[in-house]
């Protein structure tokens, strides 16, 4: 079991909330620094995806510090993979060797999270992240926690609510990468026969003519793509150029606004999925929606921030109850690894958190959410959970 693994100091299961009540601030300077770290897109094609997971974080440990309750001051560390698997192991030596580090929340993709789960591991530090490829849980990782439904589930809910809407030809498209291909494949077999393709698209290239037509010739009448904003833009636009007028949907992976501005008018009734709820729509959400936008513009939160938020608060709630030597960062990372592990229904501002020995999360279909292209808005707007709108069909 992976629990007996994790050290002998494990705490006991946790029912805590998102807002723990906190113990009086002290206004006594603090004499010690812990860090959290974030590994991804900060910067690059990516960087869309990344930033607005990483403000998540940010806004976590800037309360925190304010709150004043903790031993000591928490500093964000932060690492920019550009979400480049090839980039990704050194930045995540360099984390583990931060002696103040606590853990990482982190990776944001699936190829970074297979590619630097190992290193993580080796050096005790906890990792959890928005990776979604259905793969990672089976590396054997230790020190890894993922913070969102993988894509075996959303890949399923996708295709059923594809199913939904009562279309006759789904052309599949990805570009082959692990969270890419991973996503659509599910989706293609929950089609089965209604579904054609794959069709592949090289993410390195920007002329998608020769898939373009070949999708045209199967005349769809819907077409999902696995992938990133960066392609899923520029195709909905070549598609849309070439006649095809199918419906187009995507994933997490294109959920932002920059979608709207490359693939431009393709972009009106596009949609996607997600394994995220729309923060926007929920009541315990609203000072978290107020205080983002507030700190980072209108088009905050972005996808994935609420989920990172609240597993930022989790570390934090671990570091909280932390009894030790501040400074023995071995014991901290430890304590903060056993803390996930022992977690059972940590109540969030977006969800309730618990994991399986394996790190996996322990989230169903009612953690995907179906989200279409509002043109006034310029972005992404939740239609709403999948598994209700799949219940009102």
């Amino acid at each position: 079991m992976r629990k007996a693994l994790l050290g002998f100091a494990a705490v006991a299961v946790l029912t805590g909330t998102a807002c723990p009540g906190p113990t009086p601030p002290t206004d006594q300077p603090k004499n010690c620094a812990w860090a959290i770290g974030t590994m991804g897109a900060l910067s690059g094609d990516f960087a869309s995806v990344g930033q607005p997971i990483a403000d998540g974080v940010e806004y976590a440990i800037d309360q925190a510090n304010d709150a004043g309750d903790l031993e000591c001051t928490v500093e964000l560390v932060t690492e920019d993979s550009q979400g480049d698997s090839n980039q990704a192991p050194p930045l995540a030596r360099s984390l583990v060797d931060n002696e103040d580090l606590v853990a990482c929340i982190c990776p944001y993709f699936s190829g970074e999270t297979l590619a630097t789960g190992k290193i993580f591991g080796q050096g005790g530090v906890l990792i959890s992240g928005t990776g979604t490829n259905e793969t990672i849980d089976e590396q054997g990782f230790t020190t890894w926690f993922r913070a969102v439904a993988p894509d075996n589930i959303q890949g399923d809910v996708a295709g059923q609510y594809i199913a939904s809407l009562g279309v006759s030809k789904v052309a599949i498209i990805h570009d082959n990468q692990d969270y890419s291909k991973g996503l659509a494949d599910v989706v293609q077999e929950t089609l089965g026969d209604t579904a054609v393709g794959p069709f592949i698209i090289d993410p390195a290239e920007t002329d998608y003519s020769s898939v373009v037509s070949q999708v045209a010739a199967e005349e769809p009448d819907f077409i999902f793509y696995g992938g990133y904003t960066p392609q899923a833009g520029p195709l909905a636009k070549q598609l849309n150029e070439a006649g095809v007028t199918a419906t187009f949907m995507t994933d997490d992976g294109a959920k932002d606004p920059t979608f709207g501005d490359l693939a431009g008018s393709a972009a009106d009734g596009a949609l996607a999925s997600c394994p995220c709820v729309d923060p926007l729509k929920l009541d315990a959400a609203s000072a978290f929606v107020e205080g983002m936008r507030a700190e980072y513009g209108e088009n905050a939160p972005g996808t994935f921030a609420a989920d990172m938020f609240d597993v930022t608060n989790l570390v934090i709630e671990a570091l909280r109850a932390f009894e030790g030597d501040p400074e023995d960062i071995e014991a901290v990372r430890q304590h903060v690894v056993d803390h996930f592990a022992n977690t059972d229904g940590y109540e969030g501002i977006a969800k309730s958190y618990s994991w399986n020995d394996k790190g996996e999360f322990e989230g169903g279909p009612e953690d995907i959410w179906i989200y279409e292209w509002d043109t006034k808005e310029k972005n992404f707007a939740s239609v709403g959970p999948a598994e209700e709108l799949l219940t009102e069909q």
